[in-house]
């Protein structure tokens, strides 16, 4: 079945979890050299969901991918992937329009990130300063997987998001160029931006390449009323404005024994540098720029490097082998932020609250896809082992530790087998055991002035932690007929704790010394329950599908005790995709998403409380747009997006959300053989509440205003 979009939605209720056909299925291509019918489009494959390649329609569970038209369309509104996201995959929250990826939830939970299957996440430190950093130009298509899932191991308790680099060319070297403007219109002198892309691809006797290098620079930002917003609009997670940022990619590879093995040499880096003018001023509504207070303090960075060394073999003895060695060496300086009776939730010590975090990864991937037709026709195994060692810091400027150093080994084995009994039906089930063993150094958790109140310096003593958790799926996909398919499923997903922001807040309001066996918090571990129906038939596509997500801990961050509180919740949600080709040049669709959580806050089972805004954000949210390819090679797509509202207690407090709608606008034309473009962001310049970014820390945060982009690219 060829989806379009490749939506795969999510689900509610029972049934079985991913599930990936091997056989003589539906989901196989089954043409033979007799075959006289016309070659028919292939639907898209996906290795997202099971390590290994497999057919959309194979998959017991939401699926989006974004190839590489859409996000070279997306490109001429935003270079931010967090508002690529928010459009296309229900379940992701609303971009906040920051560098950060604070309150940006997938499903009311945690996301994993991975970049060519390797993760970006920093377990340890959970910061969530990841998505809006990576580079688009580099981006070949994105693969999404909604719901728990482990088979990635930690984090993935809402989804997968894989972003799949570009492959290089065949031939003669291939040179593409692409370059930029974006302004505000409220002030286009103070916010006028360039941005500019090189690439080089091609391949000769000896390997193929491909470099990608982007730079890009932001001014300052303004609302829909012409107000600018502040440059630290979430309390020193930083944003876009007044910054540079500057991506670079290279690939080397090579393949052999005709074609059936392939090393492949991977290096990234990522610098990122805002120097914001002014503090932000929390006690506003909305937060606003305090320009009676310039910022005094070092730039928000990012400095990370990433390497990765793959080997694939097609014909290895026990099936198709993939072993990955991969390094992220990560650094990241937050922003510098004011207490204030509004913002009181801020460590100051001796005067200085900002943090540098530093984390080196080291890490190993194996899979074997396995066919096993000599045991049963259409039997199948994808197996393997998975190897980190991550160590951990964060610091004050000064050298001063701001959580324990810590380091951790974490061992892995998986297995996930798959069969089509019949031609109608498809099932995959399997598990995934894991063990980690965390090491904590002795640490002095410094003197803090929290919320107005001076709080001693305690000693806390390390020591070794052991977790392991063992989590299952089993999931089945019913093909009723060529047009319709009935999927469920059963999966399970599991998360560490924040260990870095628990040893942080050590001790806070006692005076004596604290053991980490004493504070150590336990692993979350997700059930998912998910059932949906896909379907194409003539010009019509759709996904319908609901979920239910359940944990015993929780991993809630409350913002008004600046603490992560463990305890019962449960998310559940509908979401709902559509789209009718009117006639050959006009398209219609929509993305839908419905989805509330609740908690047990007095401990006694019950869930008496809503999660927070930080966990869910206004419940519903709506994407609709229409393309239209006119008779003169001019390609136009409009979009409405709207965010309802949200008036929660969450048994702390109870924050509104107010609700937005805001329109969007691409064009591109062919202009002296490249492509010119034309983005318009929020058309109508409607000053609105950014739902995300205001649910962060439950402060209200305008969105961007008007902004116009200009933008031409040619390939030579």
């Amino acid at each position: 079945m060829n989806i379009r979009f490749a939506y795969q939605a999510s689900v509610l209720g029972l049934a079985v979890s991913l599930a990936a056909g091997a056989g003589q299925s539906r989901a196989q291509d089954t043409t033979s050299s007799e075959n006289t019918t016309p070659p028919v489009e292939l639907e898209p494959v996906i290795n997202t969901a099971t390590r290994a390649p497999r057919p959309v329609s194979a998959i017991p569970g939401s699926v989006v991918i974004i190839d590489s038209e859409q996000i070279e369309q997306q490109l001429s509104i935003s270079s931010d992937p967090a508002d690529i996201l928010s459009k296309f995959v229900p379940g992701y929250s609303s971009s906040n329009q920051t560098v950060s990826g604070s309150a940006e939830t997938f499903r009311g939970r945690g996301v994993q990130v991975l970049v060519d299957g390797v993760s970006r996440n920093t377990p340890l430190r959970n910061v969530s300063r990841i998505i809006s950093l990576i580079d688009l130009n580099q981006i070949e298509r994105i693969e999404v997987v909604n719901g728990a899932s482990s088979i990635y191991g930690n984090g993935a308790t809402g989804g997968i998001i894989n972003f799949i680099t570009k492959k290089s060319t065949d031939g003669k070297p291939s040179f593409g160029v692409s370059a930029g403007l974006r302004a505000f219109t409220a002030d286009v002198e103070d916010s006028l931006a360039p941005e500019a892309s090189l690439r080089l691809s091609g391949d000769n006797s000896h390997f193929d390449y491909l470099a990608v290098v982007t730079g890009e620079m932001t001014r300052d930002t303004f609302d829909g009323d012409g107000d600018r917003l502040p440059d630290d609009p979430l309390l020193g997670q930083g944003a876009f404005a007044n910054g540079d940022s500057y991506n670079g990619l290279v690939k080397l590879g090579r393949d052999f024994d005709n074609d059936s093995k392939r090393i492949e040499l991977t290096a990234e880096l990522t610098r990122f540098d805002q120097e914001p003018e002014f503090y932000t001023d929390y006690d506003t509504d909305p937060v606003s720029v305090d320009f009676a207070d310039p910022y005094d303090a070092k730039s928000i960075t990012e400095d990370s490097n990433y390497q990765a060394l793959k080997f694939d073999d097609k014909e290895f003895v026990l099936g198709s082998l993939s072993i990955q060695a991969f390094r992220n060496d990560i650094e990241k300086r937050f922003a510098d932020a004011r207490q204030s009776v509004a913002n009181p939730a801020v460590y100051i010590n001796r005067d200085e609250g900002q943090t540098t975090l530093l984390a080196d990864q080291l890490g190993l991937r194996t899979t074997v896809d396995t066919k096993l037709d000599s045991i049963y026709d259409s039997l199948g195994v994808t197996w393997g082992f998975d190897y980190t060692h991550d160590e951990t810091t964060q610091h004050f400027q000064d050298g001063v530790e701001a959580i324990a150093p810590m380091e951790q080994d974490s061992y892995a084995g998986f297995a996930q087998l798959e069969v089509a009994p019949v031609d109608w039906l498809q099932l995959r089930g399997g598990l995934r055991y894991e063990r980690f063993k965390l090491e904590l150094e002795d640490f002095n958790r410094p003197s803090y002035n929290f919320s107005g109140f001076d709080l001693p310096a305690v000693d806390v003593t390390g020591g070794t932690a052991t977790y392991s958790e063992t989590v299952f799926n089993i999931g089945a996909v019913v093909y009723l007929n060529d047009e319709i398919e009935v999927f469920g499923a059963f999966s399970q997903g599991y998360s560490l704790p924040d260990v870095g922001g628990f040893t942080r807040r050590a001790g806070l309001g006692t005076a004596g010394p604290v053991d980490f066996s004493d504070i150590a918090p336990e692993a979350q571990l997700v059930d998912n329950y998910e059932v949906g129906m896909r379907g194409e038939w003539e010009s019509y596509r759709g996904n319908l599908s609901a979920y239910i997500s359940e944990s015993d801990l929780g991993t809630t961050f409350d913002v008004s005790t600046n603490e992560v509180s463990q305890q019962k919740e449960r998310v559940y949600g509908f979401e709902a995709v559509g789209e009718v080709d009117v006639d050959d040049q006009l398209t219609l669709g929509s993305v839908f998403s419905w989805s509330e959580g609740k908690r047990d806050t007095e401990g006694d089972g019950d869930l008496d409380s809503y999660l927070p805004n930080n966990r869910i954000g206004p419940p519903m949210r709506i994407t609709g747009y229409a393309t239209y390819a006119t008779d003169f090679d001019l390609n136009l797509r409009f979009e409405a997006l709207y965010t309802g509202s949200r008036d929660r207690d969450d048994g702390v407090q109870q924050v509104k959300i107010d609700n937005a709608l805001t329109f969007n606008l691409a064009a591109d034309y062919p202009l002296l053989d490249g492509k010119l473009s034309l983005g318009v962001e929020n058309i109508l310049d409607v000053e609105y509440e950014n739902p995300t970014a205001s649910a962060s820390r439950n402060r209200p945060v305008n969105g961007f205003g008007r902004v116009v982009s200009l933008r031409y690219s040619r390939t030579f």
